[in-house]
């Protein structure tokens, strides 16, 4: 009998930690298509990689904004928080290279310094373009100033204010 309860024990204690696992990667698979990261972005942007800046815990990427697609704020540059550093690498987080252009859904982290996060470490090709666009569309979020092109920094978008 005592038998049988530890090995209900350790089955029970098995399959209470394989779950998490599971459930996240059901998460991970809907959280990387596009019309989830639309719907939970607060800006989408599209940019080139102009700074990378490596510390122990985390890296800063300096991206010079090409386009604004959603949410755009006046400034040239952003910047990119990585929980990748030389002494830690977590997954899930972004990487870059110098002078690499993608396509972003970020998530506000610090707006007073311009730094963003992009969640789960996902970056699309600037090609996924039009397809941000049509999302935006479907959820009513791509707004009349994007119309215009909103190219550099939301320039036109800031002037129409």
């Amino acid at each position: 009998m005592k038998r049988l309860n530890l090995f209900s024990i350790l089955l029970t204690l098995m399959l209470l930690l394989l779950v998490p696992n599971l459930a996240a990667a059901t998460y991970s698979s809907e959280a990387a298509k596009i019309p989830y990261q639309v719907n939970n972005s607060d800006r989408i942007v599209i940019g080139t990689v102009s700074k990378i800046d490596i510390y122990p815990s985390y890296t800063i990427y300096t991206i010079t904004v090409k386009e604004w697609l959603y949410n755009s704020i006046p400034t040239e540059t952003i910047k990119i928080r990585s929980k990748i550093g030389t002494n830690l690498a977590v997954e899930d987080e972004v990487e870059f290279v110098q002078n690499e252009s993608a396509l972003l859904m970020l998530n506000d982290e610090n707006l007073d310094e311009q730094l963003f996060r992009v969640p789960l470490g996902i970056k699309y090709p600037v090609s996924d373009r039009d397809a941000v666009i049509e999302e935006l569309k479907t959820q009513g979020k791509w707004q009349e100033e994007n119309k215009t092109g909103n190219a550099v920094c939301g320039i036109s978008s800031i002037s129409k204010i």
